[in-house]
Parts: structure tokens; C-alpha cells; sequence
């Protein structure tokens, strides 16, 4: 873990009262050095060579994306944490896709700020470029060869490198866990846990738990343990099912995912995390917030980098390729699809997506006869 030992900070913003400000509630630990416009700021990210930048993205001369551009074009790599208003989240998104650490809405509390540098510098191993390329190992679980699977391929490769939270949108069964998984494999956090936990299959009064942990004596029978966020400090966790939390629960994620630390139930000792979050859903979050269902600020945090996963009726081109995956995974791997077969399966409307037809490839292969998958071997 970094030792908090002098940070020194680039703050670009060209409000000149809330430098004021911030070095006045930064405790001891931090320098300070100010930049009132973005030219200011590069120049300064020269000079000083900052182990964290702030970066405003509305300035007077030029916006933080740009910015951000010349501060990465020029070979500096410190974690940069954008600050921006609400408005200003498709900016964000792109700030990210750049490069940049993470972002803060503004007005920030000052907890959520130290919060965010302390994880920034905790996770500087984490920043390192990876060798990323087509052929990544990561990237074999995911069968397709069609061009929306080629752009998620990209996608993961992408993302893997940044620190951001990813939020995966597909129905049921259409591979949102192997995507996260992927994500994770392909980051420098590979070598770290992974945790899965998906949220509509745990009793609300016991999600908190999960998550968090418990200390001896929070509620009958409690005992002392971590909960899935320390079980995957380091590395991964995949909130999947997220649009299922309860309300209580999700005012509490985001606090965590703020402040970077935890409490677990029942205790009193804050608990540093350093996790990378991917959550999936199946549910119109929009509309859920519309319906005041799921806060619409949790939201902002967890939605980042998006990925949407197809239907598998909307990448038909990739069901023979997926069919032959999943017989060359049966016990008799020498089973052929005749024409008619495949036909069959491609004309299918899958509502189960690619967990169906994993599905109904298996039990073809218990029916079919000799070397041989027909079409009246498949049934859905």
C-alpha cells in the first residue's frame, strides 16, 4: 500500500477560490500546485512531473480533453482524475477512454477526493500500459467472428487498461459474466481475485453482508468475515443483476465506490478497497430511474465505459462457429452438423441466447446417432 508521504497534487481549474479551498482542507500530506488555465497546466505537468493531476474539464482556453491529450501525448502518465459537472458526463466517458483515472462530479466532498488520490496511488501498478493485441489469450472465451463481436472484442481490450467502472447491458444469457471475466483477464489485475455475485439472487435483508461484510454480533448468529468487495481487493468484482439491489443497498455501494473504504455491518473501522467494478444488467436502468427504482447517481458512477451485448438473434453468422465450440466441448467430440442441422439453428429465434443454445447443442449430441447431428436432433 502507498504511504501518503508529501503527494504532490496538479490542480487544474480556473476557479482561483476553490485552489484556495482545497489546499486549505487537504491535510498535510499533499502539495498543491495550481494551474488556472489548461496551457498553464501542461506546462506545469512538464515541470513538476505531479504524482496526481486534477483536471477541470470546462476551462477558459481549451477543455480537459484536450488537455488531456497533451499531457498523455507528451509521455506523462500520473493517474489524472477528472472533476466535471453532471452535465458533463458524455465528456467523461471519453476523458476515460483517453486515459484518465477517474472522475469526480463536482461539488465534491472532500472525503470522496482523498478517497480517489489514495486508490490512484495505490493502484499505480495498475496503470501500466498492457502489450494489447486481436489475439489476446483473454479474449478466447468469446466466440464470434461477426463485427458486433469484433467491436466488443476491442472494447475489453480497451478497457481492460483503464481503471473505470464498466456497465454491461444483455439479456439473460447472452454472456455478460464471460465479458466481465474477460475484462478482468486482459488487466493488469489478472493475477487477483475476481469475484462474481449476482445481486437478484441474494435476500435483500443479506445483500449488504455480502458485499461489505459483517462483524461479530451485527445481527443473530453474525460472525466476523469479509464480504466479496475485500475478497476482491486488487482485482475484480462483478455486480451482475445490479438493477435487482435495493435501493438501501445501492445508497451504500455508492458511498463506497466514493470514498474507496468500507464499514462492514455491525462494525466501526473504515476498510481501504482497491477494486475494479463491473456491473451487467438486463433491466432499462433509465427507466427504473424514471420510476424511481435505482438512483440515478449510482448510475452515473457505475456506467462509465459501457459495453451493449447483442441478442443472439442479432449475430446469426456466429451460430455455427458457437454450436461447434460447444460439441467440441461435449464428450464425443467427433459429432458433425449436417446442413439441415445448422439451418435449423440458425433460423431459430433464441430467446435463451448463446446459454440456449449451449443448452440444446448438449442434448442434440445425447440424441443424435453415429457421427452425426441432424435437424431432428435439435430441439428447443
Amino acid at each position: 500500500m502507498y504511504t501518503l508521504t508529501m503527494i504532490e497534487i496538479l490542480f487544474i481549474d480556473d476557479d482561483a477560490y476553490a485552489h484556495k479551498t482545497l489546499k486549505m482542507v487537504l491535510s498535510d500530506n499533499y502539495r498543491v500546485v495550481t494551474a488556472l488555465t489548461g496551457k498553464q497546466g501542461v506546462k506545469k505537468a512538464q515541470d513538476e512531473d505531479p504524482d496526481i493531476i486534477l483536471l477541470d474539464v470546462d476551462l477558459p482556453d481549451m477543455n480537459g480533453i484536450r488537455v488531456l491529450e497533451e499531457i498523455v501525448s507528451i509521455g506523462l502518465h500520473p493517474p489524472v482524475i477528472m472533476l466535471t459537472a453532471l452535465a458533463d458526463i458524455s465528456l467523461v466517458v471519453k476523458a476515460v477512454q483517453l486515459g484518465a483515472y477517474d472522475y469526480i462530479l463536482k461539488p465534491y466532498d472532500i472525503k470522496e477526493l482523498e478517497g480517489t488520490i489514495r486508490q490512484a496511488m495505490n493502484n499505480k501498478n495498475f496503470l501500466k500500459p498492457l502489450n494489447q493485441n486481436v489475439d489476446h489469450k483473454a479474449l478466447d472465451p468469446i466466440i464470434g467472428e461477426s463485427k458486433c463481436i469484433k467491436n466488443i472484442k476491442n472494447l475489453i481490450l480497451k478497457f481492460s487498461s483503464s481503471h473505470a467502472p464498466v456497465f454491461i447491458v444483455g439479456k439473460s444469457g447472452s454472456g455478460k459474466e464471460l465479458v466481465a471475466r474477460a475484462i478482468h483477464e486482459a488487466s493488469s489485475r489478472s493475477d487477483s481475485p475476481f469475484r462474481a455475485l449476482n445481486c437478484g439472487a441474494i435476500p435483500h435483508n443479506l445483500i449488504e453482508t455480502e458485499l461489505f461484510g459483517s462483524e461479530k454480533g451485527a445481527f443473530t448468529d453474525a460472525r466476523s468475515r469479509p464480504g466479496n468487495f475485500e475478497m476482491a481487493n486488487n482485482g475484480t468484482i462483478l455486480l451482475d443483476e445490479i438493477g435487482e439491489m435495493p435501493l438501501e443497498a445501492q445508497v451504500k455501494l455508492l458511498r463506497v465506490l466514493e470514498e474507496k473504504q468500507l464499514v462492514r455491518v455491525g462494525g466501526t473501522n473504515a476498510i481501504p478497497i482497491n477494486v475494479r467494478v463491473i456491473s451487467a444488467t438486463n433491466k432499462d436502468i433509465k427507466q427504473m430511474i424514471k420510476e424511481n427504482n435505482f438512483r440515478e447517481d449510482l448510475y452515473y458512477r457505475i456506467s462509465v465505459l459501457p459495453i451493449i451485448i447483442p441478442n443472439l438473434s442479432e449475430r446469426k453468422e456466429d451460430i455455427p462457429l458457437l454450436s461447434l465450440h460447444f460439441i467440441n466441448k461435449g464428450i464425443q467430440r467427433k459429432k458433425q452438423l449436417t446442413p439441415e442441422a445448422r439451418k435449423k439453428l440458425v433460423e431459430y429465434a433464441w430467446p435463451g441466447n448463446v446459454r440456449e443454445l449451449s443448452n440444446v447443442i448438449e442434448r442434440a449430441i445425447i440424441y443424435a446417432e453415429e457421427d452425426l447431428i441432424r435437424a431432428r436432433d435439435i430441439i428447443f
